[in-house]
């Protein structure tokens, strides 16, 4: 009888530390960071890595994750994870992940890498996986890019149904080219493609911030 009331304490202490762990995950934050390493984009590295540290970094609290991914010729690549984070729930081990986390920006942010092509589709499809395998409640991709694709030859990308299902997508620091200046219809219509793509693909919503002061605001709002 002892073992059987040994075996029933265990079993329904096991049940509420898995009940507690999936409870959390919905209070959890997971953010997915792209940044486009092509063309003249390749310049901004800098500034989108001080964006991050400044409006993303110091908004994630113990349980949040931070993926930061590069935009390159071929973007559907575990390669083309730079950085990862999932904070610990001991504020002083946080601390300290967030510091490690700031230092490998910089140096990414001080590098020259370009590429020739660029592949958004496939970075965000790479981020949609690393983002449904966190299971957060809150689920964001923050993209810093011109928003112009150039695949590869032989480089194919379809999204699924349910590719972006849960997920919050904004276009940071988006930089108009100048086809863009000659005629605005021309980043408008760039634009409207990817936000039928994203929506018809199930994401919460698609928006563009030109902004990086607005971050938090976006960040409070889809939460």
């Amino acid at each position: 009888m002892r073992k059987i009331i040994k075996y029933f304490l265990v079993a329904v202490s096991v049940s509420s530390m898995i009940a507690a762990c999936t409870d959390s995950k919905e209070y959890e934050t997971s953010y997915c960071t792209l940044v486009d390493i092509s063309g003249t984009y390749s310049a901004e590295k800098k500034g989108v890595v001080n964006i991050v540290k400044a409006g993303i970094l110091p908004k994630m609290i113990p349980g949040d994750s931070l993926f930061f991914v590069k935009i390159d010729s071929n973007s559907y690549s575990e390669e083309n994870l730079v950085t990862k984070l999932t904070l610990d729930y001991r504020p002083t081990q946080a601390n300290n992940q967030k510091l490690i986390l700031s230092k490998k920006l910089d140096k990414f942010g001080k590098g020259k890498a370009k590429s020739r092509m660029t592949d958004i589709s496939g970075a965000m499809m790479l981020c949609s996986d690393y983002l449904k395998a966190t299971r957060s409640g809150t689920q964001v991709i923050f993209i810093f890019s011109d928003m112009r694709e150039e695949l590869p030859a032989g480089v194919v990308r379809k999204f699924a149904d349910d590719e972006f299902a849960g997920i919050d997508i904004a276009a940071m620091n988006v930089i108009k080219l100048k086809k863009d200046s000659a005629n605005p219809e021309v980043y408008r219509k760039r634009m409207r493609k990817w936000d039928q793509l994203f929506t018809s693909s199930g994401a919460n919503s698609w928006t563009t911030l030109l902004d990086a002061t607005k971050i938090e605001e976006f960040i409070y709002g889809v939460k």
